[in-house]
C-alpha cells in the first residue's frame, strides 16, 4: 500500500514510526556484569584473553549483548552472583557445587593446557620429574602455593580439600600475581599454575623467574573454562544470548584465532584440535 492511498494522518504516522523503529541500528538489548578479578588496566594473558573473548561476545551479537567488569576476588565473586541477578564469571571449571549456585555456558569460553607445578629452578632436584600429589615430597607441606575458591579441576581439587595441610592457600584479590611473588621471594617452594599466566605476567611487570614445569600426574589434559551466570531470569536470558553467540561458526573461528594468538607452538599443538573438534570445524 502506498502512502498516496492512506486515508488518515494518523496512519500515516503509525506507518512511519514502524518504518523508522524498523531500520534504526541495532541497541544492546542483554546486559550483564562481568565480575572478575582482572582490572581493564592490566595486561596478561588471562586479561587479555578474558577482554578480548567479551569483546566477541559483544561484536557478534551485534552489540545486542553487553558487559560491564565490576573487579572482586574469586571468593567474594561467587557471593555476588546470588545477589546480583544479572552477573556472570569468566573461565570458570564446572563442578556439582557450582551447578548448584550457576548456569553454565553451553560452550567453553577458554581453554588452557594442563596444569603444573612451577618451581624456581635451583630447587627443582626437591621434586621428581613428574609430581605425584599422593606423595609429595618430605618438607614441602604448607609450601605448594593455591588459589582460594579456584577450581584445579576434579583431580586436584580432591587432593587439595582432602589434605588443606599439605598446600598454602591465597585468598584475596590478584591471588595468581602474589602466588608467583611469593614463588620468587622463595617464600612458597611451588604454586600450581600454567607457564604461559607465568610467562605473561613476568613480561608484563618486566620481571624475571629461572623456573621450571613439572608435569603432575594424572593432569594431562586441556581444561576448559566456561562463562557462569546467576539463576534466575536475568541469568538465564543473558546465558540464552551467550549461548546464541557461540553457536555461530562466525564467531567460533574468530575464537580459535584468539586462541591461536594467546599460546605458543607447544600448547597450540594441543589446544586448537581440541577446539576445532569441540565446534565440529575440523
Amino acid at each position: 500500500m502506498s502512502f498516496q492511498r492512506l486515508k488518515t494522518k494518523g496512519l500515516v504516522f503509525y506507518v512511519l514510526s514502524i518504518f523508522i523503529f524498523i531500520n534504526q541500528p541495532a541497541t544492546a538489548s542483554v546486559h550483564g556484569v562481568m565480575l572478575t578479578e582482572v582490572d581493564e588496566s592490566i595486561v596478561s594473558i588471562s586479561g587479555t584473553e578474558e577482554m578480548e573473548a567479551i569483546s566477541l561476545l559483544t561484536e557478534f551479537s551485534d552489540n545486542q549483548l553487553t558487559f560491564e567488569q565490576q573487579q572482586v576476588s574469586m571468593t567474594r565473586g561467587w557471593l555476588e552472583l546470588s545477589k546480583q541477578q544479572n552477573s556472570c564469571m569468566f573461565n570458570k571449571i564446572k563442578t556439582p557445587e557450582r551447578l548448584k549456585v550457576a548456569s553454565f555456558s553451553h560452550y567453553p569460553i577458554s581453554i588452557y593446557p594442563p596444569l603444573r607445578l612451577i618451581v624456581l629452578a635451583k630447587n627443582q632436584q626437591i621434586f621428581a620429574n613428574q609430581l605425584d600429589l599422593a606423595k609429595l615430597p618430605e618438607n614441602t607441606q604448607g609450601q605448594i602455593g593455591v588459589v582460594k575458591d579456584r577450581s584445579y579441576g576434579d583431580f586436584i581439587d580432591q587432593k587439595i580439600n582432602r589434605n588443606p595441610h599439605e598446600f598454602y592457600v591465597r585468598g584475596g584479590m590478584s591471588s595468581s600475581n602474589r602466588l608467583v611473588d611469593m614463588l620468587k621471594a622463595e617464600r612458597v617452594l611451588g604454586i600450581i599454575e600454567y607457564s604461559e599466566v607465568i610467562d605473561a605476567y613476568l613480561r608484563d611487570n618486566d620481571k624475571t623467574l629461572d623456573y621450571v614445569s613439572i608435569p603432575i600426574r594424572h593432569v594431562d589434559q586441556a581444561i576448559y573454562g566456561y562463562i557462569a551466570c546467576s539463576k534466575g531470569d536475568k541469568g538465564d536470558e543473558i546465558m540464552s544470548e551467550i549461548d546464541r553467540v557461540m553457536s555461530q561458526q562466525s564467531f567460533q573461528e574468530a575464537f580459535i584465532r584468539m586462541h591461536d594468538d594467546f599460546f605458543g607452538e607447544a600448547e597450540k599443538t594441543i589446544l586448537i584440535p581440541e577446539l576445532e573438534k569441540l565446534f565440529n570445524l575440523r
